[in-house]
């Protein structure tokens, strides 16, 4: 991203028409630059800029990312067909009377319908532009880890707006609620898609569409659920006795049959079609409590009662099973259902449900052969950038439009990015809502302002003149 941002500002430096106008006037800002007269960091320090909290997610990269031009994604389903009824009684498909009447058959339908983009918008802060070039004495370079020189304040402050949008985007993808009919500037995200009580686009009830959602209730993951427990499976209670692994693997196999019994999706998943999306801490309890599921006495319970699960667990057989499930194809480990191996995604962003011990869990199923279920996708900037040549310009491969706004040598850029997440087999996805789960140190999140679990407590904005002056 860096690079592309490099070769964008190149390209508009000495064009005096790419900028905006902007009808109101600008305020010089007073963050601290990466360089130039007010410059971040002491000259004293590392000249390699490295970053505590900027980095990769794999669950953006496994949903995998598609530029649209369309507005409206609509599916359609025969949901059901069956032999014909009089009064609600099923008609007989057999005949006596080989010159007799005969009976028929009748079906259903319902269709699913995506529409329009979310709207994710930030801007950089104003700046001189005569001063952004330069540096506050001799002595101050600053670069990439990577080695290239670090040589524009525009280019580091595009890139921290981006990460901002980037990190709405985290968020959303989980938490995004878009009201239909409606520009709201919003998706949907995992927490709508993933759910119950699906309709056609005329109101109509499409059960065979729904999701599986089942409700942990603050329960414990390891240990078996007692009478009061008040787990759910879509809504209908779920009797005593189950352990979070055996309704997990309940639901994979559910999942399964709902795809075998789909003749366009009938072909069996590979390692990595399947993943258990969940927080990072979330993970390593569901890798202890599945040793134990597997391994361990059947009358454990984790509050000690009877046989621990940390006694089995340090022992060698347990530490070796427990072992074993390291690693994976995401490194936060795997597990394994009906001898199907289903990596573990791990996702700390917006996941969090209640205190510092529920979390919730999403068993996605992206593709079946090669068709995609699960996806992301975005509006092409490249056709924005096209339309206004001059004013507009596109980054990333056409997922980024950015653009500036100018009040005499102030200036401040814009950038727009316009997701959503396509999910049209919700039947195939499952979510597991408030799993509680303890481990010594409690969770962190990814997101600075999840204030709870992120691990700065400090959040002061450096501002011009910074602290080492």
């Amino acid at each position: 991203m860096n690079e592309a941002m490099k070769k964008l500002l190149e390209s508009t430096r000495g064009v005096v028409d790419r900028a905006h106008i902007t009808q109101s006037r600008l305020t010089l800002s007073a963050a601290a630059t990466i360089g130039g007269c007010c410059g971040l960091f002491d000259l004293c320090s590392d000249q390699d800029v490295l970053s505590l909290s900027m980095g990769a997610e794999p669950f953006i990269d496994w949903l995998g990312w598609q530029a649209s031009d369309v507005c409206e994604i609509r599916k359609n389903f025969i949901t059901w067909a069956r032999a014909s009824a009089t009064q609600g009684v099923m008609d007989v498909g057999y005949v006596s009377d080989p010159c007799g009447e005969s009976h028929g058959a009748e079906w259903g339908t319902c269709d699913f319908l995506l529409e329009g983009f979310g709207r994710l918008r930030r801007h950089t802060p104003t700046r001189d532009i005569t001063k952004v070039g330069l540096r506050l004495c001799e002595m101050q370079p600053r670069y990439r880890l990577d080695g290239s020189q670090i040589t524009d304040d525009i280019e580091f402050d595009l890139r921290i707006t981006t990460e901002a949008i980037l990190q709405d985007l985290y968020r959303l993808l989980v938490t995004g609620n878009h009201t239909v009919g409606t520009d709201d500037g919003l998706f949907d995200g995992l927490q709508q898609l993933i759910n119950t009580g699906y309709v056609n686009t005329h109101g109509e009830r499409c059960c065979m569409m729904d999701s599986i959602v089942i409700d942990w209730n603050g329960n414990d993951m390891c240990d078996a659920t007692t009478t009061g427990h008040g787990t759910t499976w879509n809504g209908t209670a779920l009797a005593a006795g189950w352990r979070f692994v055996d309704v997990l693997t309940a639901v994979y196999r559910r999942i399964r049959q709902r795809i075998a019994r789909a003749p366009a999706l009938n072909a069996p998943p590979q390692v990595g079609d399947m993943v258990l999306v969940m927080p990072t801490n979330w993970a390593q309890c569901l890798l202890d409590c599945f040793t134990c599921w597997s391994v361990c006495p059947q009358n454990f319970a984790a509050n000690g009662t009877t046989t621990s699960p940390l006694v089995t667990l340090n022992s060698f057989e347990g530490r070796t099973f427990r072992n074993q499930l390291n690693g994976g194809m995401f490194g936060a480990g795997r597990i394994y259902l009906d001898g199907f191996e289903i990596p573990i995604m791990p996702y700390d962003w917006s996941m969090f449900t209640g205190g510092s011990r529920n979390a919730d869990a999403y068993l996605l199923t992206n593709k079946i052969g090669g068709q995609r279920l699960i996806q992301g996708q975005y509006n092409d900037m490249k056709n924005a950038a096209a339309k206004r040549p001059g004013w507009y310009d596109y980054t990333d491969g056409g997922k980024f439009l950015t653009w500036a706004n100018n009040d005499e040598t102030c200036e401040e850029r814009q950038v727009e990015f316009q997701p959503r997440l396509l999910a049209w087999a919700p039947w195939a996805q499952a979510r597991i809502i408030d799993i509680n789960c303890s481990l010594p140190g409690g969770p962190i999140s990814a997101d600075p302002w999840n204030l709870s679990f992120y691990p700065e407590c400090s959040f002061i904005t450096e501002v011009c003149p910074d602290r080492y002056d």
